[in-house]
């Protein structure tokens, strides 16, 4: 199974910052270290109930960040994660940033939104 590896860039009120983060389809929020938090300004709103892969439920703050991929910048929330913690792009985002992963060439794609 391939990986999808993508530039991500940050932006908050103390500025941006790009990281190379995994497009996770099954992540609902974008995840980035505190270092990048603290870098750009971003401020956490609250905090939730995130599950992790193996099953434990942990509370990850989450603030409000205008997030940039492939030259696309859309408002979106961000998980706040540790140091050392691999940067993630979740489903909200990919779907806000109007992307989808192509399940054989691992590439992101431009999609359109979906209204039943």
């Amino acid at each position: 199974m391939g990986q999808t590896l993508v530039v991500l860039r940050i932006h908050g009120p103390f500025g941006s910052a790009e990281v190379e983060a995994l497009a996770d389809t099954g992540a609902t929020f974008t995840k980035v270290p505190r270092r990048v938090a603290e870098q750009t300004g971003l401020q956490a709103q609250y905090e939730t109930a995130v599950e992790l892969g193996d099953g434990r439920t942990i509370t990850r703050a989450l603030a409000l960040a205008d997030v940039e991929v492939n030259g696309v910048r859309r408002p979106v929330l961000v998980a706040i994660a540790e140091n050392g913690e691999h940067p993630l792009i979740g489903y909200t985002t990919l779907e806000a940033l109007g992307f989808k992963v192509n399940p054989v060439t691992h590439a992101l794609e431009k999609t359109t939104a979906i209204e039943y």
